[in-house]
């Protein structure tokens, strides 16, 4: 089990965004692709919502901020994104199944888990 936790500091009128990365191996083999989470949590709540995104891509792409805004507003083709509020999202890609969920609270809590079906 790994955990990750993003904070971002009261009395500041801004959010707290982000996506990271893990690489994905198989037994014996480079990691050739790698699974992107994306969240996004803001401090306007009358304007935003929370939203979610997972997928798989070539571990070439870098994680950064253009990852976060091809997953935050571009077409859906390599991953999938929910407007958080208990919602989950069950994302396949060969044999790899991602369930995530994320809370629709101010002090969101994202829960990845990430099956190998073989």
């Amino acid at each position: 089990m790994a955990v990750c936790a993003f904070s971002k500091n009261t009395g500041v009128a801004s959010g707290a965004v982000g996506v990271l990365t893990y690489d994905l191996e198989q037994e014996k083999k480079d990691a050739d692709k790698m699974m992107a989470i994306m969240f996004s949590v803001p401090f306007d709540y009358n304007i935003y919502k929370n939203w979610l995104a997972v997928g798989i891509f070539d571990n070439s792409l870098p994680c950064d901020k253009e990852l976060y805004k091809l997953m935050y507003d571009k077409d859906e083709t390599t991953f999938k994104r929910v407007k958080a509020a208990g919602s989950s999202i069950l994302y396949t890609w060969n044999s790899v199944e991602i369930r995530a969920t994320m809370s629709s609270a101010r002090a969101a809590i994202v829960e990845v888990e990430i099956y190998d079906k073989c």
